[in-house]
């Protein structure tokens, strides 16, 4: 099985004080973006939220128009993020999208879980999962013994990845996440976003891989997995000059500010799982 997935996209459909010379960048940036991210081979094309900036219909439609005109192979799937909700209910977005707020995906190889951590609260960043979610995803950890689990959500669980301890840089503490993902016996690799800056933590036998915001490093990270080892690769989009015109249009985007820390310490986001032993560690 092979997934393509992206960080946290920010598609803005107005940008303040614009000229054409940002209009024009930002238009490039993101078609160009898109086209790329959807011209991989991959059995499906993930987005890990905050695929748009201010949640509005418009950005919504731009982005699903390119997936209907351009993805040729696979599924498009998406998480929630907290500036997705900004303008439209979560059920508004689910009959703009067609997607659903959670899911689970049962391949022969792993399982796909997409969860729903944001708010409807545009003064509130952090995340949060619902008592209904909560329940079901208890239910899911029992399900598949052995079998690798792949999360997408958009925040971080609490004390994992780069920034996670800072104040609404994470799912809520008090949820306790961590002690729900133990229950599953086999290896489990967590993807999030939201925190813009590339990160890597282990616990046990679960690895959270977080990726930085794609106006900051214009990436996607390739997940392989074949027989007993998943691997995940970086890759940086070249079709596009996407830095300059990046330095152009994130001018005029309301409370976006690039981050210059976003390859974190230096680590990289590539890692091998060996899915034999799932107590056991990786490889960076």
């Amino acid at each position: 099985m092979r997934l393509i997935v992206m960080g946290d996209l920010h598609y803005s459909s107005e940008l303040i004080e614009a000229d054409d010379q940002m209009i024009e960048a930002r238009e490039a940036f993101y078609t160009g973006y898109l086209s790329e991210f959807l011209a991989f081979s991959a059995d499906y094309h993930l987005s890990i939220g905050d695929l748009t900036h201010a949640g509005k219909p418009s950005e919504f439609d731009f982005i699903m128009s390119k997936v209907k005109s351009e993805l040729s192979q696979g599924e498009f799937l998406y998480a929630l993020g907290n500036h997705d909700t900004h303008t439209c209910s979560k059920g508004d977005l689910q009959a703009l999208t067609g997607q659903h707020r959670y899911l689970a995906i049962e391949e022969e190889e792993a399982v796909l879980l997409v969860l729903d951590t944001a708010r409807e609260n545009p003064d509130h960043w952090g995340g949060m999962i619902d008592e209904e979610q909560l329940n079901w995803l208890r239910g899911q950890m029992n399900r598949y013994e052995q079998k690798p689990l792949l999360v997408f959500a958009h925040h971080p669980v609490y004390a994992t990845t780069a920034r996670s301890t800072e104040p609404m840089m994470s799912l809520d503490a008090e949820l306790d996440i961590w002690s729900i993902l133990n229950e599953h016996q086999g290896p489990g690799i967590f993807f999030n976003g939201h925190n813009h800056v590339q990160s890597v933590f282990q616990r046990d036998h679960w690895h959270f891989v977080q990726l930085a915001a794609v106006p900051d490093i214009p990436a996607v990270l390739l997940v392989n997995l074949q027989e007993q080892q998943l691997s995940i690769n970086t890759i940086l989009l070249q079709g596009t000059p996407y830095q300059e015109l990046a330095n152009i249009f994130v001018k005029g985007m309301y409370d976006y500010e690039p981050h210059p820390d976003a390859k974190d310490d230096g680590h990289s986001t590539e890692l091998i799982v060996s899915l034999s032993s799932p107590k056991k560690g990786m490889t960076r």
